[in-house]
Order: C-alpha cells, then structure tokens, then sequence
C-alpha cells in the first residue's frame, strides 16, 4: 500500500475511533455546579436555588491530595489534606429536602507535588483515594454517588503518571463493585495533548490567565487567554461538560510581585486606595493591617470577577465548537454571595445549550 493511502487509512480509522469514543459516555445533561468548600451544609437558601434553577449533580470536592515530606521514615508521602466536614444537620436537610434525588460526584484534587512523588507507584495513591473516598461517601450516607472526579493540572512531564493514576482509579472502582463513572477535569492547555483515559472530562474555563501578572487584565476568565486553545476543541476525542467561573477575588503584589490572595478589602475606601486609571487595580496610600500581615503603602490590590458579558461572549464561542454535542454546563463555584451578582436570566443563560439559546 502506498504511504499516502495508508496515512488517509489511517486517518479514517482514528476519526472513527474518536468518534466512537465521543458517543460511548453520555450521562443526563443537566445543570451541575461544583461545591468546593470544606464544610458540605447547604441551608435553605441553597436548596431554594437548586429547585429553582432545576441543579441535577453536584461537584464536591472531597480533599486534596497534598504532599507530607517531613516524616521521611514512611514510604508513601502523599496525605489528603483539607478534607470535607459534613455535619449531621446536613443528613436531615437531605433527607427532608429534594437534593437527595441529585447526583453527587466526589471530587479529589491532586497536587503535581503529589502526583510526581506517586511516580512508578501509582496503584497504591489510586486504592487511597478510592477506599477513602468511599469510606467518607457511606460514613456521611451520601446519596446517588454517581462517579468520581479526579482534579490534577498534569503537564507533559506527568502526564503518563496522571494516565496511569486514572487507569489505576478505573481498576478500583470495580474491584470494589462500585457503579461509578471516572471523570477528570481538562485545562484550556490539555486540550492539546492526549485524552487521558476516563469516561468524560470537564473543560474548566477560569484561570484562564496568569494570576501572578501584575499587568493581566482579568486573570479569571479573558476572552483573549482562551481563544487561542479553542482550535482543538471541536476534535477533541472525549465527552466534555464544561464549567464557568463565578467567582471573585483579590490579588496582591508588592513591588509588582505576586505576594497572596485576599478577599473582602474596601478597595473602594478613597482615603486608604486610589484606582490606577482603566484598570481594576488599586494602590494602597497607607499600611493597613489585613488578617495577620500588612499590605504596604504602595503595594497594589487587583480586583478580579466572573463579569457575565465575559463569560457570555466566551460560551458563544465554546457552544460553536460543541455544537451538535448534548453536554452540560456547571457553575464553579456554589457560593450564593457570589451568585447574588447575577440575574435570573444570566444563570439560565450560562446553564443554556446552544440549542436553546
């Protein structure tokens, strides 16, 4: 066979398989948010909001996954780290209240210090995180645990570590006979690489700039910062829901460099901030204490949200890539002070398939 004629074979084949591959998953479309707090004790207020806004999974984050060093007498150095309280009050609201008819699905965040120290043992964090995952999902009596999600911002140098991790997850989920889907979250720069091997993947479309830039317009979510990757979007060979910021927050610098985040600083207060000229940034004119430490006279403060018109014009543009595809919209994340920022047409309309709009 001639080269050409077997590189169009080829060709054939792999568009087939990706095919194939996009339509082997499908799980209910519906609107999903992720709850990434860590304590899990949504009150009426909450619940009021899914019903209205017809929430059918729910994201939640369970722990990280964070590396321990300091006791270099032990063989596994990876711990869970800022696990998830669920108080009894939450059972009862439960039980008494229609989230128990959701999906949930455990969410266990990776660290790439964690998942380089798990190099060539992969097996072992896998039955980690699978037995305590489901240990915390009975403990608590969660209900309708539909799947895990594994969370992890692999690059090209761990990336065969991250392969390996979700492979070792998929073989533990059934060994312990459990009816779960495994799920990973894709980066805007992921896009671009392998697939790794799970049933789905939701493209997360926020952080989509560099925080610790002192002159980025909106670190959160730019138009500018996610264009670029969209051209491997449409051919992307697995099934993508797709999840939106709205959220805010604060960042800092000192002598133009990134020094934290904060949250709740007055940055309209004129005597203690002045605004630098069309920008959301503010410099401070005097030392003011802040939780423990001290932002400086000069320092600068950038304020950063989940404006709609920025992530309506970035959905427009993900939902041509997607169109023909059912898939679900997720807001990241569950928090009704921030949410409060948008109307009730502006949530219906980020939850909205291309179809609908």
């Amino acid at each position: 066979m001639r080269p050409y004629i077997l590189l169009f074979a080829t060709s054939i084949i792999l568009c087939a398989c990706s095919s194939a591959h996009k339509k082997s998953f499908s799980h209910a479309e519906t609107n999903s948010v992720y709850y990434w707090k860590t304590v899990f004790s949504p009150d009426f207020d909450d619940f009021a909001f899914m019903r209205k806004h017809n929430i059918g999974r729910i994201y939640l984050r369970m722990f990280d996954v964070a590396l321990d060093d300091f006791d270099s007498s032990i063989e596994d150095h990876t711990v869970p780290n800022a696990t998830l309280k669920i108080p009894f009050e939450t059972h009862l609201n439960i039980e008494s209240d229609s989230l128990a008819s959701v999906a949930l699905v455990p969410v266990v965040y990776v660290t790439l210090d964690a998942l380089k120290d798990s190099k060539g043992h992969e097996g072992r964090l896998a039955r980690n995180i699978v037995t305590r995952v489901k240990n915390m999902c009975t403990y608590n009596s969660l209900p309708n645990v539909e799947g895990l999600q594994l969370d992890c911002d692999w690059t090209t140098s761990t990336e065969q570590s991250f392969f390996s991790l979700c492979d070792s997850v998929r073989l533990e989920i059934k060994a312990n006979d459990l009816e779960w889907s495994l799920s990973s979250t894709i980066r805007l720069h992921q896009l671009s690489r392998q697939t790794p091997p799970v049933d789905y993947g939701v493209l997360m479309v926020y952080n989509t700039g560099s925080y610790n830039d002192p002159d980025a317009a909106n670190s959160i979510l730019d138009e500018r910062d996610v264009k670029p990757y969209l051209k491997h979007l449409g051919s992307y060979p697995l099934h993508l829901d797709v999840a939106y910021p709205t959220y805010s927050w604060q960042l800092l610098f000192h002598n133009r460099q990134f020094v934290g985040l904060l949250s709740g600083v007055d940055v309209a207060d004129t005597i203690k901030f002045k605004p630098i000229a069309d920008t959301h940034t503010y410099q401070c004119l005097e030392d003011m204490p802040y939780k423990g430490m001290v932002i400086r006279e000069g320092d600068l403060i950038r304020a950063e949200t989940s404006d709609y018109q920025d992530i309506a014009r970035v959905k427009a543009l993900i939902d041509e890539q997607l169109q023909g595809n059912a898939y679900s919209n997720i807001l990241y994340h569950f928090d009704l002070q921030n949410l409060s920022k948008y109307n009730e047409h502006e949530i219906n309309d980020i939850f909205s398939a291309p179809s609908a709009r």
